[in-house]
């Protein structure tokens, strides 16, 4: 069975990104969650945000208060565990996940399903904003420094 603990996620993303497979494109953004529900649900301890993108990224912007900031750029058995970590082990439980844009996470979406998942709910708009909305900044949502 291919999941994505048997390839590093980085190489996972660039074999997307080299047949197109972005948010604005092909790739299917899945189930949809807006960034001002995700704060709210997160807050409420409904589901567990989680910021994929880069410690770049997160020094440049700061990270998403509500979220957990593990970075999807790490070897994927690395990232599972992480994830594992931040759902108490709980692949059932709702994994909301949240990059710059929306790319990343519609392709890590389907990933994490593959890899048993069951409740990975897509911030497509993301921390600066794209085709599914304003974003987490723009939307004057909280931000802690890294």
């Amino acid at each position: 069975m291919h999941t994505v603990s048997r390839l590093g996620v980085a190489a996972l993303f660039a074999i997307a990104a080299s047949v197109g497979a972005t948010a604005q494109g092909r790739q299917d953004p899945g189930q949809i969650l807006s960034a001002k529900d995700a704060h709210a649900k997160a807050l409420a301890g409904d589901v567990v945000l989680v910021d994929i993108r880069t410690p770049d990224e997160w020094r440049e912007t700061g990270i998403p208060a509500s979220a957990k900031a593990i970075t999807m750029h790490q070897e994927a058995p690395k990232l599972l565990a992480q994830l594992a970590e931040a759902t108490g082990g709980d692949k059932s439980k709702p994994l909301a996940i949240i990059c710059r844009t929306g790319n990343r996470t519609s392709f890590l979406q389907a990933e994490l399903k593959k890899a048993g998942y069951t409740s990975v709910l897509n911030v497509a708009e993301g921390v600066a904003g794209g085709p599914f909305g304003q974003g987490w900044v723009k939307g004057g949502l909280p931000l802690r420094k890294p």
